[in-house]
Formats: C-alpha cells, sequence, structure tokens
C-alpha cells in the first residue's frame, strides 16, 4: 500500500509540476477573454445529426495530397491545390477509373512554390490562389507563377486563405486569416481570439489592396453574392458567417449573415442556384467554450500545443444556406464514405458535391441535394 501511495504521489508532484511550468513558461499567445454562445442542439433541428454523406465515394487516397479547395474551371474540369504547393487538375471521367480510389489521374498545371489553399477562376482564364505561404497569386495555365499582394496598408500578411472574383474581373476579394499566426500555427490564433483577421480587395487596374474588415476572428471562406452586392467571410473562430455589403445604401456595412454555427466553418462556395454551401472541418468543443472566459489557461494550452497536436474527433459535415442565411441542407456522417472528414470545402460540380480536406488525402464526392 505504501509503495502504492508513493507512486501516487510522484504522479500528482509531476502532474502540479507539469501544469506550473505551462503557465510560467512564455505563452505565443495573449489570449482575450470573450463569451460563447451556447451551442446549438443537433439532436434535432437544422443541425440534426444524420448519416448523409455516408455513401459519398472517395478517390485519390494515395496521391491527392490534402486538397483543401476546389475551383471548378471553364473546362468543366476540377482544379485544385496540393500541400507539395502543386495545383492540379481532375476531369470528372477520372473519376470512374478503376484504379482512382487510391490513385486519381490528375494533371500538373504547376506550383506556387508555397501552399495553394482558396483558388478561383478569373474571367480571363486564369487561376487567382490563396497561398497560405506566398500571399495572393496569379497562376496561368501554362504554370507561370506571379505574386499579386503580399501586405495591406502596411501589414503584411500571414495566412491568406480563400480568393473569390467579381463577375467582371475587376476585383480580388480575399482573406487574411491571422495576420500573426502562420499555416502551421493556426489553432494559436483561434486560442488567442484576439481578432487578427482581415478581409481585403485587390484591384486588378490599379494593383492595390484594400483593408475592408479587420479584427476578425480567423477569416477564412470568402464568396461573393450571385449579384455581387455583398460578399460573405467565414469567421472560424467565432462560429459565424459575416456580410460586408459592396453595393446598395449599406455599402461599407458589415453584419451577421449566420451566427451561431454548430462547427467551425471553414471554406464557403455559392452553387449556380443561389445557395451558400459551408463545409465544417470538426463541431465545437465544449472545452474550448468553456476556456472562452479564461485566457490564462488558454495562454498555457497554447504552450502545450506548441509540442502536441490539438485532437480532432472524426465527423464529416457539409451545410448549405439559402439568401436568407437559413439551413437549405445539411450533410453529415462520422466519416463520410467511411474514410473522409476534416472537410474544408464543399463546392457543386453539377448534380454532385465535391469535397476536400486540408488533413486527409483524397477527394470526396457525394450527390448534391439541392441539384435540379
Amino acid at each position: 500500500m505504501r509503495v502504492l501511495v508513493n507512486v501516487f504521489a510522484a504522479l500528482l508532484l509531476l502532474v502540479i509540476a507539469l501544469v506550473l511550468l505551462l503557465f510560467l513558461l512564455p505563452s505565443p499567445i495573449q489570449a482575450v477573454a470573450w463569451q460563447a454562445p451556447a451551442a446549438p442542439g443537433m439532436d434535432d433541428g437544422p443541425y440534426a445529426r444524420n448519416a448523409l454523406l455516408g455513401d459519398a465515394t472517395v478517390h485519390g487516397r494515395a496521391n491527392v495530397l490534402h486538397a483543401e479547395s476546389f475551383a471548378i474551371g471553364p473546362d468543366g474540369a476540377a482544379y485544385t491545390g496540393l500541400s507539395n504547393g502543386d495545383v492540379v487538375r481532375v476531369e470528372r471521367e477520372a473519376l470512374a477509373v478503376p484504379q482512382a480510389a487510391q490513385q486519381l489521374p490528375m494533371k500538373r498545371v504547376g506550383n506556387t512554390g508555397g501552399r495553394p489553399l482558396g483558388l478561383v477562376f478569373h474571367p480571363d482564364g486564369y487561376l487567382v490562389v490563396a497561398d497560405g505561404v506566398r500571399g495572393l497569386l496569379k497562376l496561368s495555365l501554362q504554370g507561370e507563377v506571379a505574386v499579386l499582394s503580399t501586405a495591406s496598408e502596411g501589414l503584411p500578411f500571414a495566412f491568406v486563405d480563400d480568393v473569390d472574383v467579381s463577375a467582371d474581373g475587376r476585383y480580388a476579394y480575399f482573406s487574411d486569416a491571422s495576420s500573426k499566426f502562420g499555416l502551421s500555427h493556426y489553432t494559436l490564433d483561434i486560442l488567442e481570439h484576439a481578432g487578427n483577421g482581415r478581409l481585403l480587395q485587390y484591384d486588378f487596374e490599379t494593383g492595390q489592396t484594400t483593408t475592408l474588415l479587420h479584427g476578425l476572428q480567423f477569416a477564412n471562406g470568402v464568396v461573393l453574392s450571385h449579384d455581387g452586392r455583398y460578399v460573405l467571410v467565414n469567421e472560424t473562430a467565432a462560429y459565424r458567417i459575416t456580410r460586408y455589403w459592396l453595393k446598395g445604401e449599406r455599402a461599407g456595412q458589415a453584419e451577421s449573415f449566420v451566427q451561431n454555427l454548430p462547427g467551425f466553418p471553414d471554406n464557403i462556395r455559392r452553387g449556380a442556384d443561389g445557395h451558400y454551401w459551408v463545409a465544417m472541418p470538426s463541431l465545437r468543443d465544449p472545452l474550448v467554450d468553456k476556456l472562452a472566459t479564461y485566457p490564462a489557461v488558454r495562454n498555457g494550452l497554447a504552450t502545450l500545443l506548441q509540442h502536441i497536436e490539438f485532437p480532432v474527433k472524426p465527423h464529416a459535415m457539409a451545410l448549405a444556406f439559402n439568401a436568407e442565411g437559413n439551413v437549405a441542407a445539411n450533410l453529415q456522417a462520422p466519416k463520410a464514405g467511411g474514410y473522409y472528414y476534416y472537410i474544408t470545402q464543399v463546392t457543386p460540380w453539377g448534380d454532385q458535391l465535391l469535397m476536400g480536406s486540408v488533413h486527409i488525402t483524397g477527394l470526396a464526392v457525394a450527390p448534391n441535394p439541392l441539384a435540379k
């Protein structure tokens, strides 16, 4: 018995020492106290749990390296960026090739020299890429790369995340998820909750970059409305979608479009029918919400996260919202197709939904329930 008591005492002292060490070591963040809203229920209502993504098919498990985002080209093919910096082209017919489950046939367009995340086609036929390392880029279909923007108002970008382009090709609207923490330390920005994110506008004619909104909580997915009257930006760390008006009597004003989401919203894409598809990489964590009012604890947790990875429970979730911000579709599964989760973008592709993940290899495809 005395031996057990001594072992327990030693373990307790070790735990206490580790806790003290976490709080004594300098933290990489300066956490800000905030009040997280009570999470919406998922037993019923618009976010009710279901298994509608269970029958999704997964392709390219071995060679599609963490494709976070997709752009559908004028040729009907899907273009995506990989973790090795490559931007590749995937034809719809490639999904039917027998070996596609492991090795998806695709064509290399070019390499950004960084980490291509969000991407979209410019009306002039080239890709505009939100590169998490190099900034806002232009990539021709011949593989030529040009840097468009790396800073706004003297403040460099640390994590350019997503982008959309106006129908006339004059402006790009894009997000800098954080001006403080880069791609490999994104969890620190979410823990800090200091509003380091920005929504930006790039003028292709003048080459000027303008900050439209600052103080955003991890500014992520960006998409223009079908009529170009406003732009939506996902604030991942605040569980909300913010609308910024570009035209009309409210031009220059921001407001909530959807708030108190059940998970961390990532990218957002507009379907031809006007619905907005939002990817949820993971559901909200009750512990993270409870720690919102305890910045000192989050400072210590940030120190710990420099040595371990925050655990994420596998869950696949895709939501569609109409123009009024109401849920039009809710697709979930513990793992899409029995394998896929941490979905970072949902892109309508004809009568299908194309899904990517920044953490899981491959891409997933499921029927689009809103397709007519």
